[in-house]
């Protein structure tokens, strides 16, 4: 098989999931309410508890956050979980759905590189991805009066670009495990929530413990929404988060070069033991 030919599957690959999403356009309904529902609960409930922003609260929780805008902080925040969400059940579980719709091991038939199968699907995803963004930022403007300068929003975006492989590659190593194990719904939440937890999606990473902190700046998704949060509401340029663009990029590659050995060695694994017709 050429590169080409390569390119080719890896194409079709997209365009499938693609035609299955738009044959099934209900499935992105749930990015039309949850980008809102979940960061405008936070944030109104943090307006509860501080006595409607009290000026002490606003300054302690700028202390610890980098910015007085809790409204902002929590939205980026959340974006940043729907984002995560969407990665980790789409490239993630990719090759499961193909398992149990019974046409994995027909995929597995096919002359085209086995990385068609293991990144292909997951380009898909992108379009949720995207939805949600703009529905969150909408929602920001509409509920919140909250606006970024349109530089700043021009920023964000390149950090989003720049921060997709690293969670690409994640996800691609879950989706790797399927060769394995089969169902990887219930590690795929529990490494959402530890992300969640440990990433400061919800609250900033200073509030952890030490160990804990060390443990959060090792996991891509914290330098992503750091970044973000700069670049939106603290007004930082590309040039200010370029070191941690450089780490995420490093953490993508050397996570990609895992997946793609992990894959490799799981699928000889489960050639010889049959799992991929198992489900």
């Amino acid at each position: 098989m050429t590169v080409a030919a390569d390119l080719r599957a890896f194409v079709a690959s997209a365009r499938k999931e693609l035609r299955i999403m738009r044959r099934y356009p209900t499935l992105l309904l749930s990015v039309l309410f949850w980008p809102i529902l979940l960061p405008a609960a936070w944030v109104l409930m943090g307006r509860a508890y501080s006595g409607s922003n009290d000026p002490q609260a606003i300054q302690a929780f700028a202390e610890r956050a980098g910015t007085s805008e809790v409204t902002g902080f929590v939205f980026v925040g959340y974006a940043m979980y729907m984002w995560l969400s969407a990665m980790l059940w789409g490239p993630g579980s990719a090759l499961r759905t193909e398992q149990v719709r019974g046409s994995l091991e027909a995929v597995f038939l096919t002359p085209a590189s086995r990385l068609v199968p293991l990144f292909g699907p997951g380009v898909a995803t992108l379009i949720p991805i995207g939805l949600t963004v703009v529905v969150t930022g909408v929602a920001l403007w509409l509920f919140f009066g909250f606006v970024p300068p349109v530089d700043a929003i021009a920023r964000a975006a390149a950090v989003l670009a720049l921060g997709i492989p690293s969670l690409y590659a994640i996800g691609a190593l879950f989706a790797a495990a399927v060769l394995r194990f089969g169902e990887v719904a219930p590690v795929v939440q529990l490494i959402r929530g530890m992300f969640v937890l440990a990433c400061g999606i919800t609250f900033p990473v200073a509030m952890l413990p030490l160990w804990a902190q060390v443990w959060a700046w090792l996991m891509p998704p914290t330098y992503i929404v750091e970044d973000l949060r700069r670049v939106l509401l603290q007004g930082a340029g590309l040039g200010e988060v370029a070191p941690h663009i450089a780490i995420v990029l490093t953490i993508a590659m050397l996570t990609a070069l895992v997946a793609i050995a992990v894959f490799r060695l799981l699928e000889t694994s489960a050639r010889r033991s049959g799992m991929l017709g198992r489900f």
